[in-house]
């Protein structure tokens, strides 16, 4: 079957969210999400977002992207999975590779979570990866560490708070991990101190996904000795249970925590349709 891609229109968008809807995995499936993107990078965009259609008209891909400075970026694409496997991918790629291309760009970048071995296929190249790790609470024991106890963070903590950290930018990236969950769960953060001292260890921020409450990802964590790091984690596990949830997931790279002792503990490659190790593809023009 023939395709073409053309330079998308303001009036794709309801074609746009239903490609969305039945192609993507991850977060960018529901309509409000992937409305709410099309909108803000068609306003600035434009130029570099292209719909791939048959020759009736009827649309079956799409790609989001943008060209900033020296290199152009490539937010979301999609196929329509009746039309996967037909080259039409590689058509909306090779779009935006000729976008930069006419503005003197050499580089095209993107992240993915379950698309690396398509982006190889079109001589993408594998730069960095971004781990993510998830730990599954049901159908196993969860205690609290031997020896530790938590407790939730109130504002009138924070006084006692402010003396744990090394320095302001720690002190500042914690308020903010803070009161971020303030809008919506305060109950999620935590400090975990040891039984009978009064100092805390450390300290533990998390969030509820806004679309599966099941999921709640930590968004900080800090310890005053990074050999603790991982009973402070687990303190905040254990917590985290105590409330029903399924999921505790974990962005990595977090001082004292290694990747190598989370899968001892149970934890695996997250590939959740909310949280998911991103793999950072590149091409040189």
């Amino acid at each position: 079957m023939p395709y073409r891609v053309r330079q998308m229109q303001p009036s794709d968008v309801f074609s746009v969210i239903r490609i969305a809807n039945q192609a993507f995995l991850e977060m960018a499936r529901p309509s409000w999400y992937i409305g709410k993107a099309f909108v803000q990078w068609m306003q600035r965009h434009r130029h570099c977002m292209f719909l791939a259609e048959t020759e009736d008209g009827e649309a079956v891909g799409f790609l989001i992207g943008r060209c900033d400075g020296d290199k152009a970026r490539i937010g979301w694409i999609a196929v329509h999975p009746s039309h996967w496997g037909r080259g039409v991918g590689g058509m909306l790629l090779s779009a935006i590779e000729q976008c930069a291309i006419e503005r003197g760009i050499k580089v095209v970048e993107t992240g993915t979570p379950f698309a690396r071995t398509f982006y190889e296929k079109y001589g993408y190249e594998c730069v960095g990866i971004r781990k993510a790790m998830v730990l599954e609470l049901v159908g196993r024991t969860i205690k609290m560490p031997d020896g530790f106890h938590s407790k939730s963070i109130v504002p009138e903590d924070l006084p006692k708070l402010f003396g744990i950290f090394p320095g302001d930018a720690d002190w500042f990236h914690f308020l903010e991990a803070y009161f971020s969950a303030c809008e919506r769960e305060p109950s999620k953060a935590i400090i975990v101190s040891e039984i009978g001292q009064q100092n805390p260890v450390g300290v533990v921020v998390g969030n509820a996904d806004t679309v599966c409450s099941d999921l709640v990802v930590v968004s900080y964590l800090f310890c005053t000795d990074e050999g603790r790091a991982m009973d402070v984690l687990n303190a905040f596990v254990y917590f985290i249970s105590t409330f029903g949830h399924r999921w505790v997931g974990i962005r990595l790279p977090i001082s004292g925590i290694d990747e190598t002792e989370l899968e001892a503990n149970g934890w695996q490659d997250a590939k959740l349709p909310y949280i998911w190790t991103c793999y950072d593809m590149r091409k040189e023009l």
